[in-house]
């Protein structure tokens, strides 16, 4: 790496600091030329020797001229930002004078180039300069300049003069061209080391995203190929005023499809009529009409923004019935799923590289600080105490010896010098006095309360702020805040006088209070000096709230999550650093690409828009938290020419913008946030464990001195006995572990038991049915034991004994009984959903009361049942004394009072009745399941209680600083002409552009904003539907154009205040929303393991093992049939595959082909095309039923799949044939002659979706999710994807539960409010019927605009016209009850339970980023296929020779991988040691089990025997239904003593060593020794074998077990000597040991035969030694040829097999 010109190295002992300094200059030279040495010549002729180059090298390398390249670009990015783009190319004095500070810029980068070129060479060397990506993005930005300079320079010449106002640009726009500025400031990334590892992990995470994003693309062509099939062309009808081309909307409504005679909207106004010819919603951006439009809409549902709008206007279009199917799936699989998929990846990777940083020690230095933290207060604690004990001894001692008479006399006698040293000496006795006095008062609990109590009563100064507050209130709160400052100020005195300043600065806290208390000071300083307005006060005042924080300084888990977000935002810094990069970089962009275009005929202004560099900020933020993103997108395309070809691609910028920033990197908060909570609870627990310690310790040494002594006597006695046992068999670690093991499982009493175990099942549960298939305790519902009557009367009256207690008793813990109220249950909760919310009178509610009255008593019927049986409430295990029975009699007590309560007080009754909709929730006590999930849920609220109450104080600061800012400032008159109440009177004129009245006129109104900041309380309530990012733009727009209070808006007034909500949003939304969905994922994982908590595997050994046991080998069908065996061969190759798989891509163009009023032909084309196809895929079908025949076909589910789709298909060709014959006498519906068609019906007909064809239709769609069954990575993870599901059924019914209560709740107080258009409760939109509530509640879980429908269900809103309203009643409907009902749901639903879904996909999902070197349970799948090909008949068995070959089939972290060498092949397979079966098989399950096992140590150190005898036991416990046949086959018991492949394995390494030890004397001596020294040389191979393999064979031959570790280096070492070449041999030819033929294998047998013959003559000379390798080989031999050849008869073994003895 040195470079060429450095001179030799004068000394080789250099001392260290010059080491050090000559590699750190290394380093710069590498980090200056991008981590590369020059290459010898650049540009072909200039040499490391040219000076011109040298000088080129010394600049670039020379440091500051980074730093001042770095400055320039800095200077680009605000040139660039104060540039203002102005509408039809105008321009102004800045811009022409920043046009020509491009030209500057344009210099400098070029000359930067220039010389790095002439340094590193352009592009041919190793490291050239355009072998770097950052220095290709350079190149590009400086050649793309230079261009349009040059294109401008020939413009000029040619005279060819550039548009007024426009500098440059001629021939054709450059501005395009121009937007590549845009990137120069990603320059600074690189210049930025912190920000490059965020960019690394980012990049890093991109493969797995690939995977996703590819199933995302899918997913997305899917549904819109679907899209186009169902709604294209339905989306072009609309309500024009009859006779214009004006469309007809009400108020603040968009304007919506109609339809004319079939199921969709009618048009209602008057003078209307509904007529095709309109472009679509949104000026024709959204429809299904070709795939590219179906494309956007599908991606921009997916996305949850504005799919409520597409929903509806489908349903206007073709009506209610079918199209929710589509939406609803579309969000559930779209959005919560797919998405949180790539959360899963993003937080897997985060931790990844985190861990990495923590193994540098980050951690480490954390909970360092945290001690050195402990240490220092428990010091200096140590010290003051010292110094109050010294005072106390002082006082005591020493101040009584004088007497005060003789005191005051000398007094009189001191000269003034004495007498001031003497005064100074009583101050400082007296100072120090004081300090102690101070000191002990600081510390007390007292002064603790004292300020808690202030920073309260501040609190609570602050929060009694409001709009329109009296005087008095005023004044109260000035006084108020000057005493309490007074306070907070004597405190702080108070603390630095007791302290001494140097240890008071110490805390964090204290510092933070002295700013907070200065700050104020100044505060009130400036305001009677008048040199502060109001409004910088007030924010100053908030700072007060900030000492609400420091009651977590007392509350351990609270202040470790505090100190964790801290350390987080470390973390966060560099992401903040490149998420604002990326915002600057992107909205300068919008600048080049739409600034000053958003000029619209007919409409307002949209606000957000490019048109300067805040506001461009501002709306790439927005379009960031991808709040209507949709929207600016539909602006943008309309900007450029609308929805055709040049203005469409614009959408790309929106997508790219909204993918990389929403996606990536509000994900990569999530996961940074996840990490950290995990971070902080390791610290609370360790602190709790400290504290747990101490306690223990303090209470050891008050209580029992003499006990610690009685105990120490007791233990050198034990140790005593112990030495005396030691002589015993079993060493005493093996004991103690034994003992250990004893108590931990209670199964197994004696560590050796008698041979027979296996066979006594005591400890097997009885109750539990055998069954092949284990199953994990969560599956298990054991039968309930029935609850035993307790033992005293029951009402007084029913003794134990009684006969009538005893049958309730039988009756109720009866099966049967216990299902029929459950299905009452479940009948109850249907007919509340069935009620007519509207009229209470209608015939069907009459018919549900009377089935209500029977509900009703058959749930009391039931609790007296059950009272009589437990008693009442007086004694232990009574009814009342369990919550769930409680809930039940609320619910059934409601029901009673509310039949007996008919005739009186209606809402009484009407709260009563909603209160029934609690009965569902009955059956939560009777499903195990749902209880389960719930606890879970319950116990995530708990835990989670410290985020909300960090979240609600922000929340509540906030609110009182928005108080602050803007109270009374929303109002607004709604002519906008008039700014104040007074003036805000009378009738204006409202001019409408493309309205049929051009002026209307209207009443002027003074309103105030419905989400407003007038008081804390609605302060709150704005900032939590912001935080929620519903409708935040719309506020934040109001916030800016506020102006002062009770005045109108001004636009644009301030737009500095949008810092306010962005900071609120980044620190809430972003930072502690995902702390909330990070703590519900990190509680969700901790319940899961909770099960196993005492297990000694962890989760992904538990999947591995649970695997092992439950899978069963494939069955590969072969056919025997010659000629079915041909269509078998054709079917399984690869080629027939690649086929299908161009068939299928071939299709899906031949659907996304059609598009919206196509010619005839292409209709022709594409039906014709799809009978092709049809036919192709049905020959598949047949080919493969043939080759596999039915039975074989139908095992798998793709082909199941197959075939339905192919009947569908097929039924889907004969109906439109059928229909294309019928044509002429209308179609295939009028089959009796249709001669008179009715014009309307056929326009019917052609509006609404024709079930039947159109469901037929599908068909050919759904053969695109064949696709899916190609490719392993997203077979991976749809495998994972179903697991999920099996994963969420009670989540899924949890969540049903919830949505059917708030439903009926909601059906029963907002059900009567009015259907208006252009509100927010409409036709599409309302609480009337249960489907209509349900699909609502939908919308606001996904989010979309849920603050708009509660505002809209909020009191005083019109009643339906069918209700029962009083006369003067007819505004009375809805409740503000609203607003608990909508947040308490949205907080449910958005934060618990959709995280439920994060987490199941997360705790499934964790194997895309976990490191792929570990085995998990993916990789399993693998080993069935492979040993299908040995196995074909499924027989689980295959011969032990075969193992090899198939494990070296497998890829690593499963098998051996191609290129294991076979002895270490050999050596895994010792330590596997599977049992072999009497013919020489090994089976299935026992293979993969012992694979399993050594690849993650389960239970493979220590004695084996014991380890297995283990291991059964936790297979026991966790998998109850583990047949006792599959455990032995698995591990087999002790005292079986068979064969196993591990003993085989180890005679054969002998061997094979022995065969080695003869090559290599033969290769010394160069002849062959006699008979004589070959014992010597036996003794010696077999020395060899201990020296290097012993502690493997021991353990395979004796069960005695040392250490691998040591083995494996031994291995390896011996590997990479020559010696060991391996040559000949079974082990050698590097080449398939068994798929030799017969030559090679004659060959082979040869070379391997000498030293059998050696070691037979060894053993007829001296029968001392016993060899046991011979045996093995010839029987191993014999087997390796299944020729059976009469070469591989041996010779010398002939004469009786030699005694097996070791």
């Amino acid at each position: 790496m040195a470079d060429s010109n450095n001179p030799p190295m004068s000394s080789y002992i250099m001392d260290e600091e010059t080491l050090k300094r000559k590699q750190k200059e290394k380093l710069k030279k590498l980090m200056a030329t991008g981590g590369n040495p020059r290459p010898a010549r650049s540009l072909f002729f200039l040499t490391l020797k040219n000076p011109f180059r040298k000088a080129a090298i010394s600049v670039v390398e020379w440091k500051p001229f980074e730093i001042i390249i770095l400055l320039a670009i800095f200077a680009n990015c605000v040139a660039l930002a104060v540039y203002l783009p102005m509408p039809e190319e105008d321009s102004n004095n800045t811009n022409s004078n920043l046009e020509s500070l491009e030209y500057i810029f344009l210099i400098i980068f070029s000359v930067e180039c220039f010389l790095k070129i002439v340094a590193y060479g352009f592009l041919f060397h190793a490291d050239a300069y355009l072998r770097n990506c950052w220095n290709i993005l350079d190149f590009v930005c400086v050649s793309v300049g230079l261009f349009t300079v040059v294109v401008d320079a020939i413009n000029h010449i040619s005279g060819v003069e550039a548009p007024v106002g426009e500098k440059g640009g001629g021939g054709f726009d450059m501005k395009a061209l121009r937007a590549f500025r845009v990137l120069r400031p990603l320059r600074l990334v690189s210049g930025v080391p912190s920000l490059q590892v965020v960019m690394n992990s980012i990049l890093k995470s991109m493969l797995p995203l690939f995977h996703i994003t590819l199933l995302v693309l899918f997913m997305v062509t899917i549904y819109s190929i679907m899209g186009l099939e169902l709604f294209k062309c339905k989306m072009h009808k609309t309500c024009y005023y009859t006779g214009t081309n004006i469309i007809a909307t009400v108020e603040n409504e968009k304007p919506a499809p109609c339809a004319q005679a079939g199921n969709g909207r009618r048009c209602t106004i008057n003078g209307t009529e509904c007529r095709a010819g309109w472009p679509g919603p949104n000026h024709g951006i959204t429809h299904f009409d070709n795939l590219g439009f179906s494309m956007l809409t599908v991606y921009q549902c997916i996305t949850t923004q504005g799919w409520t709008d597409v929903l509806y206007w489908v349903n206007d279009a073709i009506g209610m019935e079918w199209s929710w199917i589509y939406f609803t799936t579309l969000i559930l699989i779209g959005s919560f799923f797919v998405l949180n998929l790539v959360l899963g990846v993003l937080s897997g990777e985060f931790t990844k590289e985190r861990e990495k940083a923590k193994s540098r020690g980050e951690f480490q230095k954390l909970r360092e600080t945290q001690q050195l933290d402990e240490d220092l207060k428990g010091y200096m604690e140590w010290i003051t105490q010292a110094e109050v004990m010294d005072h106390d001894q002082e006082g005591q001692g020493l101040l009584p010896l004088e007497d005060g008479d003789s005191e005051t006399g000398s007094i009189s006698k001191m000269d003034t010098m004495q007498l001031i040293i003497y005064c100074y000496k009583q101050a400082r006795k007296w100072n120090r006095f004081f300090r102690r006095k101070c000191r002990v008062y600081v510390k007390s609990k007292l002064f603790y309360w004292w300020v808690i109590l202030l920073v309260f009563l501040n609190t609570l100064a602050i929060a009694t702020e409001h709009h329109q507050q009296s005087q008095r209130l005023t004044d109260w709160q000035d006084t108020t805040n000057k005493l309490l400052l007074s306070m907070f100020a004597l405190e702080m005195f108070m603390k630095m006088y007791a302290l001494g300043l140097p240890s008071y600065f110490m805390s964090l806290f204290n510092r933070f209070d002295c700013f907070v208390v200065s700050t104020g000071i100044m505060e009130l300083i400036l305001v009677h000096m008048d040199v502060m307005s109001v409004m910088g006060i007030s924010v100053l005042r908030c700072i007060r709230l900030l000492r609400l924080l420091k009651v977590s300084k007392y509350w351990t888990s609270l202040s470790n999550l505090v100190a964790s977000l801290l350390n987080s935002v470390r973390s966060i810094a560099c992401l903040l650093l490149l998420l604002f990069l990326f915002i600057v970089i992107f909205s300068l962009l919008g600048m080049q690409v739409f600034g000053g275009k958003f000029n619209f005929p007919n409409q307002a202004k949209p606000r957000s828009t490019f048109d300067s560099f805040p506001q461009a900020l501002i709306s790439v933020f927005q379009i960031l938290t991808g709040e209507d993103w949709n929207t600016v997108m539909y602006d943008g395309i309309m900007a450029h020419g609308g929805p055709s070809m040049p203005g469409i691609l614009v959408s790309i910028y929106f997508i790219i913008l909204f993918v990389c920033g929403n996606f990536i990197l509000l994900n990569v908060f999530l996961a940074i946030a996840v990490d950290n909570l995990a971070e902080a609870e390791s610290l609370t627990s360790a602190q709790k464990e400290k504290a747990e310690e101490k306690k223990r310790k303090k209470a050891l040494r008050v209580n029992m001195p003499d006990k610690i002594a009685e105990e120490k006597a007791l233990l050198a006695k034990k140790l005593a006995e112990q030495r005396a046992k030691g002589i015993d068999s079993i060493p005493t670690t093996a004991k103690l572990k034994i003992d250990e093991f004893e108590s931990n499982v209670n199964e197994i009493k004696d560590p050796f038991p008698p041979a027979d175990f296996p066979g006594d099942d005591e400890e097997e549960d009885p109750e539990i049915p055998e069954s092949p298939r284990p199953r994990p305790m969560a599956d298990l519902q054991l039968k309930e034991e029935a609850v035993p009557m307790p033992e005293a009367s029951s009402f007084f009256i029913f003794g134990p004994q009684n006969k009538f207690r005893k049958l309730c008793h039988r009756i109720i813990n009866a099966t049967t009984f216990t299902n029929i109220i459950l299905l009452f249950i479940l009948l109850s909760s249907i007919s509340l959903a069935a009620e007519d919310p509207i009229d209470p009178l209608s015939f069907r509610n009459k018919v549900l009361a009377y089935a209500d009255i029977v509900f009703t008593s058959v749930f009391t019927a039931e609790i007296v049942l059950k009272m009589t049986t437990y008693g009442a409430i007086l004694h232990q295990g009574s009814f009342c004394r369990n919550s769930f029975n409680i809930l039940d009699l609320l619910v059934v007590s409601v029901s009673l009072l509310s039949m007996g309560m008919e005739s009186s007080a209606i809402s009484v009754v009407k709260i009563l009745r909603v209160l029934r909709v609690l009965r569902p929730l009955r059956a939560i006590n009777r499903a195990k399941g749902l209880k389960h999930v719930v606890q879970c849920v319950f116990v995530a609220i708990k835990t989670i209680g410290n985020i909300v109450l960090v979240t609600m104080l922000l929340d509540f600061m906030f609110a009182c600083i928005g108080v602050q800012l803007f109270k009374g400032k929303f109002y607004a008159c709604t002519d906008p002409d008039k700014m104040t109440e007074d003036m805000c009177k009378g009738w204006y004129i409202k001019y409408q552009e493309g309205a049929l009245h051009e002026m209307e006129v209207r009443k002027r109104e003074w309103i105030n904003s419905e989400l407003n900041f007038d008081n804390v309380l609605n302060g709150m309530l704005t900032l939590f539907t912001i935080s929620t990012f519903e409708g935040w733009p719309k506020l934040l727009y109001k916030a800016i154009d506020s102006n002062l209070e009770d005045t109108g808006p001004v636009y644009n007034n301030r737009v500095a205040i949008s810092i306010f909500f962005i900071i609120y949003l980044i620190l809430i939304a972003f930072f502690m929303m995902n702390i909330f969905v990070g703590f519900v994922i990190v509680t969700f994982q901790e319940q899961g393991e909770q099960e196993y908590k005492n297990c000694e595997l962890d989760k992904n050994q538990r999947q591995c093992v649970q695997y092992a046991l439950k899978a069963r080998p494939l069955r590969c069908y072969i056919p025997k049939n010659p000629y079915q065996y041909q269509v078998w061969y054709i079917v399984t190759s690869c080629y027939f595959e690649y086929l299908m798989f161009l068939l299928i891509m071939l299709n899906t163009m031949c659907l996304g082909m059609q598009h919206c009023n196509q010619s005839a032909h292409v209709t022709h084309l594409s039906d014709m095309l799809n009978v092709i196809f049809t036919v192709l895929f049905t020959v598949e079908m047949i080919l493969k039923l043939m080759a596999f025949k039915a039975k074989g076909y139908f095992g798998d589910p793709w082909n199941v799949f197959d075939f339905v789709i192919v009947i569908g298909s097929v039924v889907d060709v004969t109906l439109s044939e059928i229909d294309a014959a019928l044509a002429s006498s209308g179609g295939l519906y009028c089959l009796h002659g249709c001669a008179d068609v009715d014009p309307m019906q056929a326009i019917a007909s052609s509006e609404n979706m024709s079930v039947s064809i159109t469901f037929f239709r599908l068909f050919r769609v759904m053969r695109l999710v064949k696709l899916l069954n190609r490719s392993e990575g997203i077979r991976n993870l749809l495998w994972t994807f179903i697991k999920s599901f099996q994963a969420l059924p009670y989540v899924a019914l949890l969540i049903l539960m919830l949505f059917f209560i708030y439903a009926v709740v909601g059906m029963q107080i907002f059900g009567k409010i009015a259907l208006v258009d252009g509100t927010y409760i409409n036709r599409n939109n309302n609480f009337q019927t249960f489907p209509q509530a349900v699909l609502l509640l939908f919308r606001c879980a996904t989010g979309e605009a849920w603050h708009e429908v509660m505002l809209a269900c909020m009191y005083g809103k019109r009643c339906d016209p069918k209700s029962d309203y009083l006369p003067g009643e007819e505004y009375t409907c809805g409740a503000n009850f609203a607003i608990i009902y909508f947040m308490s749901f949205y907080m449910l639903c958005a934060f618990l339970i959709i995280n439920l879904f994060v987490a199941v996909i997360m705790d499934n999902f964790d194997y895309l980023t976990r490191d792929w070197s570990i085995l998990g349970p993916q990789h399993l799948d693998e080993f069935k296929k492979i040993w299908a090909e040995y196995d074909p008949e499924a027989t689980a068995r295959i011969k032990h020779l075969d193992v090899v070959t198939l494990l070296r089939r497998i890829p690593p972290p499963l098998g051996f991988g191609k290129f294991c060498p076979h002895r270490i092949a050999c050596k895994r397979l010792v330590s596997m040691n599977m049992p072999l079966n009497s013919d020489g098989t090994v089976t299935f399950n026992a293979t993969l089990f012992a694979l399993v096992r050594t690849a993650l140590k389960i239970k493979t150190e220590g004695n084996f025997e014991q380890a297995n005898e283990e291991l059964r036991a936790i297979i026991k416990k966790i998998w109850k239904r583990t047949s006792m046949k599959l455990l032995d086959q698995v591990i087999p018991p002790i005292g079986d003593d068979e064969v196993t492949v591990g003993k085989f394995y180890a005679t054969f390494l002998i061997q094979d060593y022995f065969r080695k030890l003869k090559k290599r004397q033969e290769e010394y001596y160069g002849f062959r020794p006699t008979n004589k020294s070959a014992t010597n040389e036996i003794q010696a191979g077999l020395r060899n074998i201990e020296e290097e393999a012993a502690p493997e064979l021991h353990r395979a031959i004796s069960g005695d077990l040392m250490n691998d570790e040591d083995m494996d280096q031994a291995m390896d070492e011996a590997d990479d000597e020559g010696i060991y070449r391996r040559q000949g041999g079974l082990f050698g030819n590097h080449m398939d040991p068994f798929s030799v033929d017969n030559g090679t294998a004659n060959a082979s047998q040869a070379t391997s035969q000498r030293p059998l013959q050696m070691a037979e003559g060894a053993n007829n000379n001296n029968n001392n030694i016993t060899v046991h390798a011979s045996c093995c080989s010839v029987a191993f031999e014999s087997e390796a040829c299944p020729h059976d050849d009469p070469a591989a008869e041996q010779p010398g073994t002939t004469d009786g097999p030699p005694q097996m003895s070791s």
